[in-house]
């Protein structure tokens, strides 16, 4: 019997009837960005790190009045300036460098600058910049085992031992305490496979090996270092997402642009925080990971023909242009924020949150 039939008479399929899009889009130029525990963190081009309540900006954004895009699948947009977030904003931290990357473990800030690798506490009162090591990082990519993979160019691919959780007997490889060598080859940006890597050089998609490892006594050893090409099918049915004009004004029906007006008299019912139960962005590499049953839901995210694409059921729902994005992020490791992707480009940031809504 075909499982995807079983899944949808119980009820629990979803499609793109019941994923609401919703597309904010901050104006400005930005280094980086976080979403973490409540928080929304936004660098600025002042090396300033600004942290706002996410919460109460999301409670906010409930009650503002806006136009739902149905066809061809319900979608809302908003667009604002930077001093919009001024009423949700906490506090601000300086930095004296614009940073590469950053990732949050634990509460903790891991962040790169020209000047090597950091760490800052959070919720100490007392947190102090802490620097790790004078290497640069390109990209911090954590796993969702709780393992970081650092990508340092010309130093290769090194390994951060994060979680205490794998904290065991000391390393002979070790460069300081808990930074390990797992590979000298040039490093742009890698991606867990369990306790396994692909590692991406300066070729990236092209240039890229699989890194298997055994994990004993919570440090990989390395067992096969091979190269691979990561071929994506061609889709010929992509939904290109077209230039709209983010604003609350009714489009034409006959101006071409992908998203068409119709009123509704029906109720949508959709989480006033824009959480969601079920649905999830992953990775290719994690969704493949999973069963066909327990990824029916999730959104698949990934870099093909120089688009990146956000698929349900191997149907694309997003194609945006990859050369025309400078970082994306997506939030596995969370339990309120999985449904999210952001974007971030030269001159603004986009918040894309899939939402399960009732009609």
């Amino acid at each position: 019997m075909d499982k995807r039939k079983t899944r949808y008479e119980r009820g629990i399929e979803m499609d793109f009837e019941h994923v609401l899009t919703t597309k904010i889009t901050i104006n400005g130029t930005f280094q980086d960005f976080q979403l973490y525990s409540g928080k929304f963190y936004l660098w600025l081009t002042t090396n300033e790190l600004v942290i706002y309540d996410w919460n109460k900006w999301m409670n906010y954004l409930a009650f503002v009045d806006r136009m739902i895009y149905f066809e061809p699948q319900p979608t809302e947009q908003l667009t604002i300036q930077i001093e919009a977030l001024e009423p949700f904003k906490e506090k601000s931290i300086s930095f004296s460098e614009p940073i590469y990357d950053s990732a949050i473990f634990d509460h903790v800030l891991y962040y790169s600058d020209a000047s090597g690798f950091y760490r800052y506490s959070l919720i100490s009162k007392e947190a102090k910049k802490e620097r790790i090591s004078s290497i640069p990082i390109f990209q911090i990519d954590l796993s969702t085992n709780g393992r970081m993979a650092l990508a340092a160019g010309d130093n290769g691919l090194l390994e951060y031992l994060v979680s205490s959780y794998y904290l065991f007997n000391e390393p002979i490889t070790q460069l300081t305490p808990r930074l390990l060598q797992l590979s000298t080859r040039y490093t742009l940006k890698t991606e867990w496979k369990k306790h396994d890597l692909i590692q991406y050089g300066k070729a990236n998609q092209t240039d890229s090996y699989f890194l298997s490892f055994n994990e004993k006594k919570g440090l990989l050893q390395l067992v096969k270092d091979e190269p691979m090409y990561l071929i994506e099918a061609s889709n010929s049915s992509l939904i290109q997402e077209l230039p709209l004009p983010l604003s609350l004004n009714q489009p034409s029906m006959d101006s071409g642009l992908l998203f068409a007006f119709e009123m509704d008299k029906g109720t949508l019912k959709k989480d006033p925080l824009y959480r969601s139960k079920n649905i999830q962005v992953l990775t290719k590499v994690e969704s493949e990971m999973k069963t066909e049953l327990d990824s029916l839901d999730d959104l698949i995210i990934s870099e093909a023909h120089s688009l990146l694409n956000v698929s349900l059921n191997s149907i694309n729902l997003l194609s945006l242009t990859a050369s025309a994005v400078k970082k994306w992020r997506i939030y596995s490791r969370t339990r309120n924020y999985r449904n999210q992707l952001h974007v971030l480009y030269k001159d603004k940031l986009i918040l894309y949150l899939f939402t399960e809504v009732k009609r």
